[in-house]
């Protein structure tokens, strides 16, 4: 990180307070100046993480693991937009606690869901493609992964908010992630409501943890 060069002035008699004040100023503008990670870069640095993550807990369980990659996926996806995504036109006659409850759920299905797809005898390789702007603040990212033998094209759509950016989408081979869930969750929320659509999720979320841990 570059910080400005100490201040050299023939007068002794300039205050400190005002020479860190100045200082302070500057380094404060060269931080603001330096460009935020693109979303390649924020792809490809989380999945350094998940595969160290994961070479260091070799053995764990895959409810295990998703505890241990919770942090990093945490930051790559925007969980609170995927869940809206998932439920659809629906999530706004969900009360606010049933959608804070969702996307407690929500996040747990996938984070579990990667997981429990982790193959220690697999060697993973991603080659990440130039972005593709969507829109205002959106962009997408191609992935073409090879793993256990198969290759796979996978879509990361990513947001840009509060200056970085997050993972709201993910199509693999042309199937959306938020899609293919709000299929299973609209039918649910349109027959038993926003309590039925909860239940819904904590069954997805056990019978998964039960299908790992075994």
């Amino acid at each position: 990180m570059f910080f400005p060069a100490p201040f050299r002035s023939a007068a002794p008699a300039v205050l400190p307070a005002a020479v860190a004040l100045v200082a302070s100023a500057c380094s404060l503008s060269c931080l603001q100046a330096a460009p935020a990670p693109s979303p390649k870069s924020v792809l490809e640095q989380a999945l350094q993480e998940l595969v160290r993550v994961a070479e260091t807990s070799r053995g764990v369980s895959p409810t295990q693991l998703a505890q241990r990659t919770r942090p990093t996926l945490e930051k790559l996806f925007n969980f609170e937009t995927l869940t809206k995504r998932a439920v659809g036109l629906g999530w706004k006659e969900l009360s606010s606690d049933q959608q804070k409850r969702a996307v407690e759920l929500f996040s747990e299905i996938i984070i579990l869901s990667y997981a429990s797809r982790f193959d220690w005898d697999k060697q993973l390789a991603i080659e990440f493609s130039a972005p593709v702007e969507l829109g205002a603040g959106r962009t997408e990212v191609n992935a073409l992964t090879r793993y256990a033998g198969n290759q796979v094209n996978v879509l990361y759509r990513l947001e840009t908010s509060a200056g970085r950016w997050t993972v709201y989408d993910v199509v693999i081979e042309g199937v959306s992630l938020t899609a293919n869930y709000r299929a299973q969750f609209d039918s649910i929320r349109q027959r038993k409501g926003g309590e039925g659509l909860i239940q819904l999720m904590q069954e997805t979320l056990k019978q998964a943890s039960a299908k790992k841990s075994s």
